[in-house]
């Protein structure tokens, strides 16, 4: 999508924009078939689950990419509008944040997963694909748990050799 375009040419702050304007209709999409009993254990209800952790990934992933590409602290600004998304500040908590979300969604994605393939269901190319975004919420982790480590090292006073 144009997400990834913008992310492939380093514009990571408009994929930033991109992918949170998806968020509230992939929301919606997974309150949608919650409501309807009968596609509440379905491979549709799955995919709008993943799809869900996929767009709080690509968010994460994207202000992290904001982070690694301004050593100086620049805010997370559009390119055309020159909105502010996120203050330079706060952008590790944003990114943080967002990877919460996706790890907890993807936990229900995870046990629906199994109750599908439980029921029998042929789980199609879905299993393939919340494998692939658990790697990603992975490689996001991980890149916190970086960010984190070096601040703790900021913080420990120089000792003397």
């Amino acid at each position: 999508g144009l997400g990834d375009v913008f992310s492939f040419v380093s514009q990571h702050a408009d994929a930033v924009d991109v992918y949170t304007r998806a968020i509230p209709y992939r929301e919606e999409a997974v309150e949608d078939v919650l409501k309807e009993e009968d596609k509440q254990h379905s491979i549709v209800a799955l995919t709008c689950r993943r799809q869900l952790v996929e767009a709080y990934v690509l968010v994460a992933e994207e202000l992290l990419a904001c982070c690694k590409d301004d050593d100086d602290g620049e805010d997370v600004v559009t390119t055309e509008s020159k909105v502010v998304l996120v203050k330079a500040e706060e952008k590790v908590e944003y990114a943080r944040g967002y990877y919460d979300k996706a790890r907890d969604e993807l936990q229900e994605a995870v046990f629906l997963m199994g109750k599908i393939a439980a029921s029998g269901q042929d789980l199609g190319t879905e299993k393939e694909d919340v494998c692939f975004l658990a790697t990603m919420l992975m490689g996001v982790g991980n890149t916190l748990a970086e960010m984190d480590e070096k601040e703790e090292e900021k913080k420990k006073p120089a000792t003397k050799i």
